[in-house]
């Protein structure tokens, strides 16, 4: 079993809706949309963003019907709870009612093994981490290994904070999530370089999220937008002059850090999500949209790279 933690140095990165759109790629198994082929692995999502929590969002469950269910946060605080406990309790399964639409018209799935456990939306404001919420987490993910699962995705905290510093520990591969504004960068490069001081660091990538643009370089955005001209002059210019391309180009071997593909594989910042964040990968009415796309292809390059049975 992999563990694939998405992280952030900030907020805003898309980070979110990335990790959904990821694990629904990984547990896809029917060919459609942008799903080109299959991965059909068996896949838990868990969202460890104990503050701010919204991945059930992105697979269109209301919070009134999330706070229905067990959470992560019952888990981490009730010592009633076991591993094996809230895995049967706390997980929202592809059969469930909730994930509905995720069924195909034939009476199929469009992704098969997938199973999500939420975070409260509303948390106990008096939640704290501690240390041992760590060894609690440990104990789920060899639960989850033991009934077979290739891959858990992580969704944690933005910033080194102590839910994400958790969830980085725990992580065999780490995909760092960034737009290519000055902010987001340079806490990116201090999280990275900080990684790699340390003996025991996982593999990581850099993904940015990017300006979209059309395929054949036509544009999403009008011709006049204000600013389009600079932001596109400015992401062009941030690799290289904020050191992003050495520190991937230096540490690449063996397989430490560097962008998940020889050119860098970009998310392009979907239009059709602004507002309404959710899973696109099998969405056959996205037209002209590339981040649906970008999800599966990320997806199916850790499949590749970093195969469970490894």
């Amino acid at each position: 079993m992999k563990v694939i933690t998405c992280f952030s140095y900030k907020g805003g990165s898309g980070r979110t809706v990335a990790a959904a759109n990821i694990a629904a790629s990984l547990a896809s198994r029917v060919e459609v949309a942008a799903i080109e082929e299959p991965i059909g692995k068996k896949v838990a999502v868990l969202d460890l963003d104990v503050f701010s929590a919204g991945t059930h969002r992105v697979f269109e469950i209301d919070n009134e019907e999330v706070q229905q269910r067990l959470c992560i946060q019952s888990y981490l605080l009730d010592a009633d709870f076991t591993a094996g406990r809230f895995l049967e309790e706390g997980s929202i399964g592809i059969e469930d009612e909730l994930m509905n639409r995720f069924r195909e018209d034939r009476g199929g799935t469009y992704c098969g093994d997938l199973v999500l456990f939420p975070a409260a939306p509303d948390p106990d404001k008096r939640f704290a981490v501690a240390k041992y919420h760590e060894n609690l987490l440990y104990e789920l993910l060899l639960e989850l290994e033991s009934l077979g699962f290739d891959f858990v995705v992580l969704d944690g905290e933005a910033g080194i904070r102590s839910m994400a510093d958790i969830a980085i520990r725990l992580c065999d591969v780490l995909l760092l999530f960034f737009r290519l504004t000055w902010q987001h960068v340079e806490g990116t490069l201090n999280a990275a370089h900080s990684f790699l001081r340390t003996d025991d660091f996982p593999c990581f990538y850099l993904i940015p999220t990017v300006v979209p643009v059309l395929e054949g370089g036509g544009r999403l955005y009008a011709e006049n937008a204000p600013g389009l001209s600079e932001l596109e002059k400015f992401t062009e210019l941030v690799p290289d002059l904020s050191g992003l391309r050495e520190l991937a180009s230096k540490n690449s071997q063996p397989c430490q850090c560097g962008w998940l593909m020889e050119q860098g594989l970009q998310i392009h910042d979907s239009l059709i999500l602004k507002g309404g964040e959710r899973i696109v990968v099998f969405d056959t009415t996205v037209r002209g949209d590339r981040a649906n796309r970008d999800y599966y292809q990320i997806a199916r390059r850790i499949a590749e790279l970093h195969p469970p049975n490894l």
